[in-house]
């Protein structure tokens, strides 16, 4: 599944932060009420901001870009630099307090921080922010706002809250947006949009295509419809006046209040409805309509993987997969030098911080729901929701309202969870059971990595006469620790975690090799063919360090860590074609057979990633690229693969055809007595019985 980064904390914030020394989130919100005139095609801009506070502060300063010029400056006020930024500052003339209105009218090209550095302009599209700094900031972290934009006609501007007006005069597009809700920032987003309209519930819904496609846009909105009626009964009432979809010739994934804005590809391959876009939708109530408290860590990512990514997955009978392959990215990608606690993350920006920042994060408060109980989890989110809509909340006040619908103490497990980092191990030490007058005592000795978490831990257990295994709770809070139970059957299979619904670190025998450990190894070993047409040098150049990159070396003696293998006629080939037929897979001098389907190896790439042959640690990875035109598009998305232990694509774009991951093992985790009948589980009860889509 492709998963489209969204960021709550973007570079602004943290810069903004650091100017000053009184918390954003401390002050009430300032409205803003703007007039701009705008040539997308250079990024020039006339700007009149009316600046009102509700409260005004003792002292006051303001902040915009440096290539923005004030045409003149209030009396009371003056400017300084600061770097990259300008700063207006209010001087206070003896007991003169900060006035309630600021006027200020400025100029100049403004910045486009979704640009590559490398780009002046983009003629096709504008994207404006809070990092832009468009429009004056303060250390009111919170704003509202109208905005009048004029601009050539057929653009069209975009921003969140409510569109007010459209109409041209003067061959200009005139577009005025109001936001009476408070939110982070002000986004000000422009195209050539073709724009189709809905309406839920008195609900306003748009999408803004970049050209007609009415049949693309019928389905986004009535999507919408259903994610939003779905997660309004979950959590709350939907906290904007609309929603819209925001095509992007830029391929992002970004979730604004009241706005998605998805790249052109990505809105058309057809999962992203039912993945990407729900997860956008649901960061209105979290990240958009409640707004992460920076000092205690970003929530949002977490919480709306959890109640987006895996609740419609679970809704299916999938969630304990689903949860194995999130554990599996934290195994790949997070280590002892780049972890550290959740209270700690703030936004995404590598593989490893995606791994603690989504998928720890999504754990947690899985165990969070077992902890105080799938009714009690609901109330907590609920109220959540309903007591810190519009306004900074953290973990604290989230610990704070899941203890008063428990009427539980929930200190130490968000102190574990959230302000310590790393993940428990886990392993089945011991299991053994005697028969004594009429009954079965089993003994079990579980143990864990020091120092040792607590942890509710999940144990099935089957016995003879039933293929069922049945749940069982224990608590394991030391490093090793025997549990007994008394069985009226004998035991036939133990298997801890059955259901994978405790975060923990997997064992490396129980996870299947996949090309997300390649990736996230701590050392990385590159092997080139010596003799091969394609050009595999910059795809060598992206994974491992110069002096870590190679040609041949069938018989060279490597350090542990993960290998990259280029080439289909590489000497390790004889390698991978041994230990591939074990699994099923042929390798031919004409190409691969997998699942009874050949794929020849002409425009074909085949990526397949297993544990090394020599008894070190790591994986070996073998890429063999259908055309040297197909490199570069494998470099771009394999890393989105990461779960998967073999691919076929096809073409020069190129195009997946085959994937699928290796069998695992819970060796670490499981003891089989007898092996006479097939283990089962029951089905795990979803945290809710609607769906967004009634069957």
């Amino acid at each position: 599944m492709m998963r489209i980064p969204t960021y709550r904390f973007s570079g602004w914030l943290v810069l903004l932060l650091s100017l000053i020394t009184t918390p954003a989130w401390s002050f009430p919100p300032i409205h803003h009420q703007l007039q701009i005139e705008l040539e997308p095609s250079t990024r020039f801009a006339k700007i009149e901001d009316t600046i009102r506070f509700k409260t005004p502060p003792e002292n006051c300063a303001f902040y915009l870009h440096a290539d923005l010029k004030v045409d003149k400056v209030p009396e009371g006020w003056q400017i300084k630099t600061s770097p990259g930024l300008k700063k207006i500052e209010f001087v206070n003339k003896g007991s003169a307090p900060c006035p309630e209105t600021l006027t200020l009218n400025y100029s100049g090209i403004l910045h486009d921080p979704s640009l590559d550095p490398d780009d002046s302009a983009d003629p096709s599209s504008f994207f404006f922010s809070g990092e832009s700094y468009f429009y004056p900031q303060s250390r009111a972290g919170l704003v509202t706002f109208e905005m009048r934009v004029s601009l050539p006609d057929p653009w069209q501007a975009v921003s969140q809250g409510q569109r007010l007006d459209e109409h041209l005069s003067e061959k200009r597009q005139i577009v005025s947006w109001k936001s009476s809700n408070p939110s982070e920032e002000i986004y000000l987003i422009g195209n050539q949009f073709q724009i189709y309209e809905a309406e839920h519930h008195g609900l306003s819904l748009y999408a803004y295509l970049l050209q007609k496609e009415d049949a693309l846009a019928e389905q986004y909105l009535e999507t919408a419809k259903s994610y939003i009626e779905f997660y309004s009964k979950l959590i709350g009432p939907y906290p904007y006046e609309k929603f819209a979809l925001v095509e992007n010739s830029r391929q992002t994934g970004y979730g604004m209040p009241s706005f998605t804005l998805m790249g052109s590809r990505i809105i058309r391959f057809p999962f992203i409805l039912h993945s990407s876009y729900p997860h956008e939708i649901l960061h209105n109530w979290w990240g958009n309509g409640v707004f992460p408290d920076p000092e205690q860590g970003n929530w949002s990512e977490g919480l709306t993987a959890y109640l987006a990514d895996h609740l419609l997955l679970e809704l299916k009978g999938k969630g304990a997969s689903y949860r194995f392959q999130e554990m599996m990215k934290f195994l790949n990608y997070v280590h002892e030098e780049n972890d550290f606690p959740l209270s700690a993350f703030a936004y995404r920006d590598s593989m490893a911080s995606q791994a603690i920042g989504y998928a720890k994060l999504l754990m947690v408060f899985h165990m969070l729901r077992a902890e105080v109980g799938d009714e009690n989890f609901l109330k907590g989110l609920r109220k959540f929701y309903q007591t810190s809509k519009y306004r900074y909340a953290g973990y604290e006040e989230m610990r704070q309202l899941f203890e008063a619908v428990s009427g539980q103490n929930l200190k130490g497990f968000f102190e574990q969870w959230i302000k310590r980092k790393g993940a428990p191990e886990i392993r089945l030490e011991q299991a053994s059971y005697v028969s004594l007058e009429g009954r079965y005592d089993l003994k079990l000795t579980v143990g864990q990595a020091s120092p040792a978490f607590k942890l509710k831990l999940p144990i099935a257990i089957w016995t003879s006469g039933s293929s069922l295994g049945e749940i069982h709770h224990i608590i394991l809070d030391t490093e090793v620790r025997d549990f007994n139970f008394q069985l009226s059957s004998e035991p036939v299979a133990v298997r801890l975690d059955p259901y994978n619904d405790v975060f923990r670190r997997l064992g490396a025998k129980e996870v299947p090799a996949s090309i997300g450990q390649t990736y996230g190894a701590k050392t990385v070993t590159v092997l080139l063919p010596e003799n091969e047409e394609r050009d595999y040098l910059k795809f060598a150049q992206s994974v491992a360090k110069p002096e870590r990159i190679f040609s041949g070396g069938e018989n060279i003696s490597y350090p542990e860590g993960s290998l990259w293998v280029f080439g289909k006629d590489h000497p390790l080939r004889k390698i991978f074609t041994e230990q591939l037929k074990k699994l099923g897979v042929v390798v031919t001098e004409k190409g691969i057979r997998l699942h009874d389907k050949s794929y020849p190896w002409d425009n074909h790439s085949f990526v397949f990633t297993l544990p090394r042959e020599d008894q070190k640690k790591g994986t070996m990875s073998w890429v063999v690229a259908g055309s040297a035109e197909s490199v570069p598009g494998l470099m771009r998305k394999l890393p989105h693969y990461g779960k998967y232990g073999y691919l076929v694509f096809k073409g020069s774009a190129p195009d997946n055809r085959d994937k699928g991951a290796w069998p695992s093992n819970p060796v670490s985790m499981q003891k089989v007595f007898k092996d006479e009948i097939p283990l089962l589980l029951s089905e795990q009860k979803p945290l809710v019985s609607f769906q967004p889509f009634p069957k």
